[in-house]
């Protein structure tokens, strides 16, 4: 008896034990099934962030898997992100004032991603300006920059022979000069094999530039103010109530009312002085229960729902546009119109009332060299 005891309380363990190994499961390819890449909300968000003219006219927003929400720019192919400018030096950092439309906003906000279907595609993110969205190395008398990319991920070295080639290197001397793309290396060399070769990956120190270029650098005053942005249409119109409560009700209707006058009996025998008075054969009742209403009125009536509402976030944040004092100015000035000529697709002028920042069209366009 003990022993088939026994035998019934380990095979219960075993069952138990049996039961559990499924409880920490997971897929190979590490997914939870959470993750929510995008959402209509987030959508929301970036259209009332950048709603503004300058992406609207030269660029169509797509969706993109691993990044929702993006900016496709309208370019010629063989463009790329942080080649039409020149670097300027505010006393703190070094600033990349653009040639093109719309740099003050996609060179100074978010991130960049080359996609085989799209091209370059700007990545809008809730971090602050920033004076160039870039990744950074020099080494040697070489200095280079990159559009810094989504999700922390690095580009390889701008040395190594890949597809994608997304670095922009000038050699030390040329660094500070106006549209700087005239001095970049088509060779770029790699880094000396001995004990004094060093690489940075950060922005040049002012005083390493000083050493190689003859003339002094100067110190550019750079402003920003709020930018107005288009607004974002989320009136809703009001939902009719089809069976409007009534606030007037009719006072229901008593069937029996109660008789308040009654007739005094008749004395039957006049002559008799003392007369019995007489019984009431139907004695009047002075309380009477109120008549039961049965439909009776509800004063507090729930509120309708309103089904269509556009929900816009509230979590808005400012958006700069970086001004730049006249000197500055004049470069860009001289440089902008042949860049829109022969780089850019300007689009037709956005109407505000009648659009949304959705795509356009689903034509695909590839708008620079293939990646590895």
């Amino acid at each position: 008896m003990k022993t088939k005891a026994i035998l019934f309380f380990l095979s219960a363990i075993f069952l138990i034990a049996l039961q559990g190994c499924g409880i920490g499961y997971m897929s190979n390819s590490g997914s939870t099934g959470n993750e929510i890449q995008t959402n209509e909300n987030q959508d929301n968000y970036v259209d009332q962030q950048y709603n503004v003219d300058d992406l609207n006219q030269y660029g169509d927003w797509e969706n993109v898997d691993s990044y929702g929400r993006v900016w496709r720019p309208s370019v010629n192919p063989g463009w790329q992100p942080f080649v039409n400018g020149h670097w300027s030096y505010d006393g703190y950092d070094w600033v990349w004032v653009s040639y093109e439309p719309f740099g003050w906003m996609v060179y100074h906000y978010g991130s960049w991603e080359y996609t085989p279907d799209y091209g370059w595609v700007w990545i809008p993110e809730q971090d602050a300006w920033s004076p160039a969205c870039v990744d950074w190395i020099y080494y040697d008398d070489q200095v280079g920059w990159a559009p810094r990319r989504a999700h922390n991920r690095n580009w390889s070295d701008p040395w190594n022979q890949d597809n994608m080639h997304p670095w922009v290197v000038v050699r030390m001397e040329d660094f500070d000069r106006e549209n700087v793309v005239s001095y970049r290396m088509n060779n770029i060399p790699g880094v000396r094999n001995d004990q004094s070769a060093r690489i940075e990956r950060r922005q040049p120190d002012v005083k390493t530039v000083q050493a190689h270029v003859k003339e002094p650098i100067q110190t550019v005053k750079i402003e920003r103010e709020p930018v107005q942005r288009n607004p974002v249409r989320n009136d809703v119109t009001p939902p009719v109530e089809r069976n409007p409560v009534r606030t007037e009700v009719t006072p229901p209707v008593e069937r029996n009312p109660v008789r308040t006058e009654v007739t005094p009996p008749v004395e039957r025998n006049p002559v008799r002085t003392e007369v019995t008075p007489p019984v009431g054969r139907n004695p009047v009742r002075t309380e009477v229960t109120p008549p039961v209403e049965r439909n009776p009125v509800r004063t507090e009536v729930t509120p309708p729902v309103v089904r269509n509402q556009n929900i816009v976030p509230q979590n808005t944040r400012p958006i700069y546009h970086m001004q730049i004092p006249p000197q500055e100015k004049q470069k860009v000035d001289r440089y902008q119109p042949n860049v829109v000529n022969n780089s850019l697709r300007k689009k037709a002028p956005v109407n505000n009332d009648n659009k949304t920042n959705k795509p356009q069209s689903n034509t695909k366009q590839k708008s620079g060299p293939g990646e590895k």
